[in-house]
């Protein structure tokens, strides 16, 4: 389990994640990362996009070792996050980790394509109130639901 973010400050090449996981597959470990899927971080804009871009395999020398990497999990630390804001801390970067890892990866390397899928994901998410934070400009678009007057 790859779980240690030095890749976000790191001093050296071997002290990134990558390299944790190019280190453990080298030797025939299968292991399951989450370094680079912490959703509980502070941001500003659009940060789906580099929970979307995460690929562990992608520095890996040959198939036989990128077969070692199981999989990976989304985490959340509890420090900035509460029931007030967890649901919209969650959505839609659980579902930019959840399409890179369940999905084709040859079908899943396009950040364009991927923000109007999960666009139309958090609509989804909107109608059975969960309240996702905005992929795009926040308009529903074409998937708007129909409101009566007495949910507004």
């Amino acid at each position: 389990m790859v779980w240690k973010e030095k890749y976000r400050h790191p001093t050296s090449q071997s002290d990134s994640w990558k390299a944790t996981v190019s280190r453990i597959v080298g030797q025939g470990y299968k292991v399951i990362v989450s370094a680079c899927w912490y959703l509980n971080y502070i941001s500003y804009g659009q940060d789906w996009e580099k929970y979307y871009r995460c690929d562990p395999t992608k520095s890996l020398a040959d198939d036989r070792e990128k077969a070692l990497v199981l999989g990976g999990e989304a985490c959340m630390w509890g420090e900035y996050v509460d029931g007030t804001n967890v649901l919209s801390r969650l959505w839609p970067r659980a579902s930019a980790v959840a399409e890179r890892l369940w999905s084709n990866p040859l079908d899943t390397n396009d950040i364009e394509s991927a923000k109007f899928r999960l666009d139309q994901h958090r609509c989804r998410m909107l109608r059975r109130g969960i309240p996702a934070q905005p992929i795009l400009n926040g308009f529903c678009g074409d998937y708007e639901w129909e409101m009566n007057a007495n949910e507004l």
